[in-house]
């Protein structure tokens, strides 16, 4: 084999590794290719390829490290060729994206779009416009980015998928209230039907809290520094190890308090308030555990019928309805846990889709419908964080639910449970 068939060879794996979501390899194969290009004196090639490599590394967690190798790009760019220069812009935008430098992450993206739009390359300069669009948005939220978003798509030629999905950018950015939660979001660029979106819509609520778009797993402006800092946060989450614990437990409806549950479990259709203590009671002496746990589960027993009292009269249940389990809020993070160890990198694409679909796959045999789910799911939050409160959780809460349960474009509305 040629050295210059061992470089294609290179490439490709490189890419493959991108596709699968092994940006530590793909990185490690571009710096091989960009070598053996330099060593054969292709100097103009080779910086596309350190470009990706930059990309790569960005992706893998390496944010530093790649903007050095950016900044070597860029001091020789002015030399380039115009296509070579697009690329760079290109790719740059990446880079910066993920080093949380958003507004010039969108700069260099609007400049490869004009690059690659001036040589007629029409197909890369709307595939860099649509990132820029996205920058944009996340930059300057969805208010600020009104204006240059119309900018942006006076620059795209009209037909193209590019331009239908920066008008629908466009478009939710003019209708979307002033706020960057509470909101559902959809990614246009991502299916927002069939088996997989089924089971990502199963984590819409907290999408819908955190103003995320609720069907797609990667996140476009590679933020991965972000969810490494959540997990670490809210989680504890500090590796890929740390990561399957968490999302074990999860998919297997083990995070929350199991005495829920036992509770929820001894109440039968029609049984009454007190025929439902004693039932509880009754569990509990089987196992010998001690009064005080008794008394404090046949307490918990009186809240849950507070808030489905509360929960029917806002619509959450209907007027007869009853939550039967709350092993959706578990399933409800498991999706949103998915795309955080994704964008962490503590998993690759292939095992968060099959998280996701779990999820899905269980919700759907313990609930009868989205009604059904929600309720569990809002009841198995209320009483990790509100206890009785009816406050902020529980308002958040509830918009969430309304949002999901009547906004036309909600995959609750779209598509059929299970």
């Amino acid at each position: 084999m040629t050295i210059q068939a061992e470089t294609g060879a290179l490439l490709d794996r490189a890419r493959k590794y991108e596709r699968q979501g092994r940006a530590g390899e793909a990185a490690a194969a571009y710096a091989e290719a960009a070598e053996a290009m330099e060593a054969r004196g292709d100097w103009t090639p080779a910086v596309a390829v350190r470009a990706r490599f930059a990309r790569a590394l960005a992706a893998a967690g390496s944010t530093g490290e790649a903007q050095r190798v950016l900044d070597v790009l860029d001091r020789g760019a002015a030399s380039l060729p115009g296509e070579v220069r697009a690329g760079l812009d290109a790719q740059a935008a990446h880079v910066l994206a993920a080093a949380g430098r958003t507004g010039e992450a969108a700069r260099r993206a609007w400049a490869a779009m004009s690059g690659f739009g001036s040589l007629h390359d029409h197909k890369r300069a709307g595939a860099a416009g649509l990132h820029a669009a996205r920058l944009i948005v996340k930059d300057a939220g969805p208010r600020g980015a009104l204006q240059p978003l119309r900018e942006l798509l006076a620059r795209i030629p009209p037909g193209s998928e590019e331009y239908r999905q920066v008008a629908k950018l466009l478009a939710d950015a003019e209708r979307r209230p002033d706020r960057d939660h509470d909101v559902l979001v959809t990614d246009p660029g991502t299916a927002a039907w069939g088996r997989l979106a089924a089971a990502l819509a199963v984590g819409a609520h907290l999408a819908v809290g955190n103003g995320v778009a609720w069907n797609t797993l990667a996140d476009h402006d590679e933020s991965g520094g972000d969810d490494r800092v959540l997990l670490e946060r809210d989680w504890g989450i500090t590796d890929a190890e740390g990561w399957r614990k968490q999302m074990d437990g999860l998919l297997d409806a083990r995070n929350s308090d199991p005495a829920i549950q036992m509770v929820l479990d001894r109440r039968g259709r029609g049984t009454g308030e007190r025929a439902w203590r004693e039932a509880i009671v009754a569990w509990c002496r089987e196992r010998d555990i001690s009064e005080e746990t008794v008394q404090e589960v046949v307490e918990l027993s009186g809240l849950v019928l507070r808030y489905e009292s509360r929960f029917r009269a806002d619509g959450l249940l209907p007027p007869d309805g009853l939550v039967e389990s709350v092993y959706g809020y578990d399933f409800g993070r498991a999706v949103n846990m998915a795309r955080w160890g994704l964008n962490a990198g503590y998993c690759d694409a292939e095992e968060a889709e099959k998280c996701v679909l779990t999820a899905g796959h269980r919700a759907h045999q313990v609930y009868p419908s989205w009604g059904s789910f929600s309720a569990g799911y809002v009841l198995g939050r209320m009483l990790r964080f509100d206890e009785g409160g009816f406050g902020e959780w529980y308002d958040r809460s509830l918009a969430g639910h309304r949002i999901l349960a009547e906004d036309p474009e909600s995959p609750w509305r779209r598509m059929a449970w299970g």
